[in-house]
């Protein structure tokens, strides 16, 4: 362990496990912002077709273990994945009228990310694993989704996404951006 690693605000903390058995390897560190947002490059190589449908759920339940795995697999590609974030703590307990953002609950966010090189035959077969799985997620899913991840063809779904704020957000784009100068294809608010 560097004299970087002991001097950091939560060495103390994590003293105890520096001590239980032999460490094979202790990288509990400091990290540069830009380390953390570049951590992630690898995955998502440049170059790659990508698509990406999402769901967020309650938790796990047996019917939806058995959707990821049952429409899951095979992946279509080596590149293609299943990303699952647990939403939950200090971001659960903002009240929905603080940010736009409305499932401010405790939640599993379930990313089906579909990546494949440009020259694969068959870009539909990469776009309906994400798109099968998203609708067999469906029934134990909250209304809307990740605003961000939403695709083109999911309009329906940004009103749901906000919730009771889609009405003030509205109002506010209408407001400030009549001409509709900040727009883009994924989480459009129609005005």
């Amino acid at each position: 362990m560097g004299e970087a690693a002991s001097t950091y605000p939560c060495s103390e903390a994590i003293a105890p496990l520096r001590t239980f058995g032999d460490l094979l390897v202790d990288q509990v560190q400091p990290v540069t912002y830009n380390a953390l947002i570049h951590a992630i490059d690898a995955f998502a190589p440049p170059g790659l077709h990508y698509y990406i449908q999402t769901r967020s759920l309650a938790g796990f339940q047996t019917e939806t273990i058995e959707t990821l795995i049952e429409q899951g697999l095979p992946l279509p590609s080596p590149f293609s994945t299943i990303n699952i974030h647990h939403f939950h703590g200090a971001a659960s307990r903002v009240g929905v009228s603080e940010t736009a953002f409305a499932l401010r609950q405790d939640h599993l966010t379930i990313e089906m990310i579909a990546a494949w090189k440009p020259q694969s035959p068959d870009d539909q077969r990469h776009l309906q694993w994400a798109q099968h799985i998203s609708q067999a997620l469906e029934p134990y899913a909250f209304n809307g989704g990740y605003i961000t991840l939403l695709d083109q063809e999911e309009q329906e779904r940004v009103p749901l996404a906000f919730g009771s704020n889609y009405k003030r957000l509205l109002d506010l784009k209408r407001r400030y951006d009549p001409d509709d100068v900040f727009d883009s294809t994924i989480g459009h608010i129609a005005p």
